[in-house]
């Protein structure tokens, strides 16, 4: 199974355990990119895709980091103007990141929303803190299994620099649910902006989204829980 699918499965899972009026969506951060890689929901995903974009909001921060970034109120947060606008534009009033570490270079951060009002119940911030770590544990296995048959370099190593890149743009137009415009954009600046460059970058993105996978990367931003 593809991991953008899997994580998409594991969002909405999240959302239905953890309370009726929650909405969740998982991103990924890797070489300093990060992608949303799955939401229980349309509108918890285009929240985690506005700060995708922006590379600036709480589960960017919680995965720098490493801490959980806890927002009571989505209407009073100064710290993250993008987010904070498109949230509030999809009748959010509260939100939280909980971070877990896949690997040394990779990070993945769950990310709840909820139109409830007052700060996160101390019982729930611990049951998703689990739930996180229990997400990135199962990341993890699934790309220690392909290291061990070495998926990812005996897909992409006879490719051309465009092939890859291509493949690339379409993994996160697909799981970003963007124009190719946006995604060429993305892809151009996350290569300047972090290191190792353009290749790596759009390999980066395709390990990390489609392995387990034969051909297309599959999201379905529409499908409900």
């Amino acid at each position: 199974m593809a991991i953008s699918r899997y994580l998409h499965e594991c969002a909405s899972r999240a959302a239905g355990v953890l309370g009726d009026d929650i909405e969740a969506s998982i991103t990924m951060r890797q070489h300093g990119v990060t992608l949303r890689a799955g939401s229980s929901a349309p509108n918890a995903a285009r929240c985690d895709q506005a700060e995708a974009w922006a590379d600036d909001g709480p589960c960017v921060e919680a995965m720098i980091t490493g801490a959980l970034r806890t927002v009571p109120s989505v209407a009073d947060e100064i710290r993250w103007s993008t987010w904070q606008e498109q949230t509030s534009r999809e009748g959010f009033t509260r939100a939280i990141a909980l971070p877990a570490q896949v690997s040394p270079d990779i990070m993945i951060a769950l990310n709840l929303y909820s139109s409830a009002t007052g700060e996160w119940e101390a019982q729930l911030v611990h049951a998703a803190e689990s739930y996180a770590r229990l997400i990135a544990s199962a990341v993890r296995l699934q790309l220690q299994f392909a290291d061990l048959d070495d998926y990812a370099a005996a897909l992409y190593r006879d490719m051309s620099d465009a092939t890859v890149l291509e493949r690339a743009v379409g993994a996160v137009m697909q799981t970003n649910g963007c124009t190719e415009q946006e995604a060429r954009k993305f892809l151009h600046s996350a290569s300047v902006e972090h290191p190792p460059g353009g290749r790596e970058i759009a390999e980066i993105i395709l390990r990390s989204l489609v392995v387990g996978m034969d051909g297309d990367i599959v999201d379905d931003p529409s499908a409900e829980r």
